[in-house]
């Protein structure tokens, strides 16, 4: 495996808006081919910076890419309160990895969240809803303030249901088997042992599904870019069992991957 050669850009913070407990935070980038072919569940490396307290590069997920008439191409992050202000200069290395493909046509679709995991799924909801699917959301998280945005989801979702972890299974088996909502593709981006559960209901229940296998919220994620292995998965692709680096040959994935059936 190698390391994904993108140029650093330097973006401008052209906006910031409350998002729940969170900020949303727009920087204006300048345009190429790689931000206007840009996927949900693709994400952006802020490169280490000792003069801001940043001894290790930072991993966060994209939130949105749109064309602005004022500032041109503007991408959208996820960040703490407080965090970013309008006019600062931030370094960026993206957009990087493979994002979730919308279907070719439009048909019912649930999304699976944990958390941070929302955070793609957000973006993904409104290129679903443009396609003309209706989307159904299923989040978890263990304390209510986790949840991201929730009056954006539940502005453009034909349902939001919230879970506590340990009832996000049962809860996404009993959508699964609901005429009401009938999901012809699963979208899930969580925790990988989150997925796996998502994934076996999933096929269970004969749905086709898409992970997003990138844990942006755990300790050992270091560099984004295929360096430091950190992120190395073991998966079974076409019977056959293999580790792939997420970063790299995902983070997007389909979810049979993920369910560590023996090779045949």
């Amino acid at each position: 495996m190698t390391a994904t050669a993108v140029p650093v850009a330097e973006a401008v913070v052209a906006g910031v808006r409350a998002a729940g407990a969170h900020d949303l935070v727009s920087l204006s980038v300048p345009d190429g081919p790689g931000w206007r072919r840009s996927r949900p569940g693709q994400f952006v490396v802020v490169p280490a910076d000792p003069t801001a307290g940043r001894i290790l590069p930072e991993v966060l997920w994209l939130a949105g890419v749109h064309a602005d008439p004022v500032h041109g191409t503007v991408f959208d992050l996820l960040l703490p309160v407080g965090r970013a202000a309008p006019g600062q200069v931030v370094r960026v290395l993206g957009p990087l990895g493979r994002g979730f493909a919308a279907p070719s046509e439009p048909v019912p679709v649930l999304l699976v969240g944990h958390e941070t995991g929302a955070v793609p799924l957000r973006w993904l909801l409104e290129v679903l809803r443009e396609r003309g699917c209706v989307v159904h959301v299923l989040l978890g998280a263990s304390d209510p303030e986790l949840h991201l945005d929730l009056v954006h989801l539940r502005r453009h979702a034909r349902t939001v249901v919230l879970a506590l972890p340990e009832d996000l299974t049962a809860t996404l088996a009993r959508m699964l088997a609901d005429p009401a909502v009938d999901p012809a593709v699963v979208y899930a981006a969580a925790p990988v042992p989150v997925l796996r559960d998502v994934a076996e209901e999933a096929r269970s229940a004969g749905r086709t599904v898409r992970a997003c296998a990138l844990d942006l919220a755990g300790d050992t994620l270091v560099c984004g870019t295929g360096l430091c292995g950190a992120c190395d998965l073991e998966v079974v692709d076409a019977g056959v069992a293999r580790v792939l680096r997420p970063c790299l040959e995902g983070p997007v994935l389909p979810g049979e991957w993920l369910l560590g059936d023996e090779p045949s």
